[in-house]
Formats: C-alpha cells, structure tokens, sequence
C-alpha cells in the first residue's frame, strides 16, 4: 500500500502538470453514454485528447474509459469527493484514517487475504487522502483485469474496519505524525498552514494530530465511509487495454454500489490578515531555518487562475524566476527558493518557500519580500511575459502524455467544475493573455502588505535578528 498525503510536492505537480478538466454529463438516467473521439497531437494551437467514453450510472457514478494499447496494463482510479475538509472538529485525520483502513480487509476477506490476492496479480493500492477530495488507484496487467476490478470495488464498496485494524491504523499514523517533527521541511509546510488559514479546516494536517486521532472511533469511520464514500459522490476512470466487454463488467459492478443523498457543508470564511504578521516556531537545536510567507491566494474555479499561474511562472515557479535569481543565485542566501498559488475548493494558498543559514534569516526573508514588492508594484515585464508563455506551454503536453496522466487529471478538475475546453483550448488561451491581464491578476490577488511569516528555528540563533517584526514566539513541544 501506498499512502500519498498531499504536500508542497503534490501541488506542485497539480498546478506545474496541468490543471484541466472534463465537463462529464449529468443526467439521472442508467447507464448515460457520450463519446469523445481525439488524438493526443495538436492543431492550429489546440490539444485534441485521446479517445475517451464517459459513462453515467444508474445510481449516481460517473465513469471514464481511455483506451490505451501501449501496454498489456488496465489502471482504475477513483476520485471521491471528500477530504480534510470534511474532518469533524476536534477528529480531524478522520478521512485520511478511514482510507488506509479500506485495504485493511472487506466484508468477505481479511487483511492477509487481500494482500496474498493484490501480490498474486503484482499490485497494491495507492491512496492519497488530500484537502478536496480524495484518490484511490490500482492497477494491473491485462490478464489480471476481473481480478483488478474485484479486489478493487470490493475494497471500495464493502470495508470492514474491523476493531483490530482501527487500532492497528491509529497507532501508525500518530508514528507517522510524530516523525514529521523530524524533517523540518515538512513540519515548517504544516505549521504555515496551521498558521496561515486560522480557524478554517486547511489550517489541519491531513493526517490530524495525535489527540485527534486517538478520539476517532469505529462508529465515527463507519458513519464518515456511509455518508461520504457514496457513487453519487465519487468519479472513476478505467485506463489502458479495454474493450466493451470491460466497459460492462465495471458498470455491472460498480452498479451495485448503493447511492446516498449527500449532505452539503460550509466552511469559514479565513481571518483576514492585518499587516505583517510574523511567528517564530522554536526547536531547540536546528541548524537552519525554514521560512514560509504568503497569504489566502484564489479558489480552482477564481477567472484569473490561468494569469496568476503564468505570473507564478515569472515570480517564483521556475529556475529563471526573479526570486531564484535574486536570492538563490545573486546573493547566495539558500539552495531553493520558490513561489506557489495552490488553488482549492475553497481559497487555497499562496506562498513563498525557502530555508537558509540561522545567521542568513532576516536578510534572506527581507530580500524575498523585496522581490515581491518589486513584483506587485510593477508588474511583469514583456520578456517574463513570452519567457513564462512558453515554459507554460512547453510542460503542458507531459500532463497529457500518458493516458494515466490524462485521467488523473480530468477528474481531479472535473471535481473542481471546469469545462474540458480548458484542456483542449490551453495553448490558445496562454498564447492571448496580454501584459495588462497578468498585472491587473496580480494586484488584485497579492497584496505585500498583508502577510504572515513563519520561520521555523532554534528562536536563541534568529529572534535578535527578527526582533523588528516583533515576531510572536511558540515552542514545539
């Protein structure tokens, strides 16, 4: 098994990959079809797809199949639309806990059983329980097809969570947690969060806490499986070697799945930030310093997604970026430094990441907010315009590249609503953004006088030089 939490890597990869979408219909009726015939090649500045059916079930599922003969392999990936978000206040880790226990056996086998089965076919389940939603995949060679399906609509369809493997999974994730403490990188990317989104659900680990995790009761993952882990509340995509005949066994299979009205649920609206606000969270010990700085950046669906994407390009989301320029490379302050917008169901974040020397801190925050500044005041220029265009269209195609790819990401961005003329027309609606779109974005969604500042470090090496931003102090404990 393979338990992906999604990080700063995971963002990175969402936004740098792609971030499109496909409008699946929506219907009641059983068994609704439609067709999609394209090629992965481009056209006069438009991506044409690869084949593709989408496919409406009676109670609620949509199902997606691309046909990919480049390999003897059949994937299937799921995407149910739950997350973190969704974690009851004071259990948070609820939804990633319930996930990892989906491989701890079902109705009909055990733990060991599944196992045996998954290694006779060369398979495991990957889970990646994230913010939004959640995605749960496997895969396996094409003669292993009605196995694939069976162990995997049974994991999905008929968990067991047996008292033993509750207790089992809590024990694992509070050890998880604790040896985040142990890679500062990570620990300082969940404290920004905390720090940053105060008092909204992404201000929480993924994973939770370990009091968190220790209240969850089986009644608790039980009720979040029944009310939330519905075919009506979820998208599945069927990749590699199929044909009709596995287009109707996974709609037979998958049919009995029962459907649930899912309840609606809102968030909080983030704190507002009011001037530089700066935490110093101290560990006793470290021998540098993790920075992080931003503020709440826009929602998926925000019109100005694909102008702050490219202006990202410019600041901070590549080598020739101004702030790798100007703090990696002219002044030698650190080995990385770089900018992200990670656009949400809710507004999600934009930061700035970097680390440095404990004697480097307040030089190195001091030039990453000049370079900011510098940016919102005046904008991109004409040569970051074309530069950022192009490194934006020339990774564009990998996104695509395999159908596994392809798949990933149309139903991630189905789930944020955007129309799979996104994909196709990408080139087209790069190539027009104009030079007063971009910096009329990025006044509008960045503003440097309003931030919060976490730097995590030993506070005895870096609170004399952080003293001016009269930072308050927390120590890990």
């Amino acid at each position: 098994m393979k338990l992906l939490v999604k990080s700063f890597v995971g963002i990175f990869i969402l936004l740098c990959a792609v971030s499109c979408a496909s409008d699946l219909k929506k219907g009641n009726e059983s068994n609704k079809t439609e067709k999609t015939e394209a090629t992965q090649s481009t056209s006069n500045g438009q991506f044409k797809l690869r084949p593709m059916k989408q496919l409406q079930l009676g109670n609620g599922l949509k199902v997606l199949f691309i046909t990919d003969n480049s390999l003897p392999r059949v994937s299937m990936a799921l995407l149910a639309k739950v997350g973190a978000r969704q974690d009851p206040q004071g259990k948070e880790g609820l939804n990633a806990l319930m996930v990892q226990l989906l491989e701890q056996g079902t109705q009909s086998k055990t733990a060991t059983l599944l196992a045996d089965e998954m290694g006779q076919i060369g398979t495991e389940i990957n889970m990646e329980p994230g913010n939004d939603f959640t995605v749960i995949s496997m895969d396996a060679l094409v003669s292993s097809s009605d196995k694939l399906l069976n162990l995997f609509s049974d994991m999905i369809m008929n968990p067991a969570f047996a008292d033993g493997e509750i207790a089992r999974a809590k024990s694992q994730v509070i050890a998880q947690l604790q040896k985040k403490i142990d890679n500062p990188s990570s620990y300082a990317n969940d404290a920004f969060d905390s720090f940053l989104f105060q008092g909204h659900p992404y201000a929480n680990d993924i994973s939770g806490t370990r009091q968190s995790v220790l209240k969850v009761q089986k009644q608790d993952v039980i009720r979040h499986y029944l009310n939330n882990y519905r075919p009506n509340n979820a998208l599945l995509a069927v990749v590699g070697r199929i044909n009709k005949e596995t287009e109707a066994k996974v709609a037979e299979v998958f049919g009995k799945w029962a459907g649930k009205p899912i309840k609606d649920f809102s968030t909080p609206e983030v704190k507002p930030i009011a001037g530089i606000e700066v935490k110093i969270l101290s560990k006793v010990g470290l021998q540098q310093a993790q920075i992080r700085l931003g503020q709440i950046g826009i929602r998926r669906s925000d019109e100005d997604f694909l102008k702050l994407r490219l202006a990202n390009v410019a600041l901070g989301g590549e080598f020739g970026s101004r702030l790798n320029q100007k703090v990696r490379d002219d002044l030698g302050l650190t080995y990385s430094i770089y900018s992200y917008f990670d656009a949400r169901a809710d507004r999600g974040p934009f930061a700035i990441s970097t680390f440095t020397k404990n004697e480097t801190v307040e030089k190195t925050l001091s030039e990453a907010l000049s370079v900011l500044n510098d940016f919102v005041e005046k904008g991109i220029t004409e040569n970051e315009l074309k530069a950022s265009k192009e490194q934006m269209m020339g990774q564009f195609p990998r996104a695509i590249e395999t159908a596994d790819r392809l798949a990933y990401n149309i139903l991630v961005l189905n789930y944020y609503g955007i129309p799979i003329s996104y994909l196709q027309d990408f080139r087209k609606n790069v190539e027009a953004l104009t030079l007063s779109d971009v910096n009329a974005a990025i006044k509008k969604h960045m503003d440097p006088k309003n931030l919060r500042i976490l730097i995590y470090a030993d506070e005895k090496k870096v609170s004399a030089q952080m003293a001016p931003y009269r930072p308050i102090i927390e120590r890990t404990k």
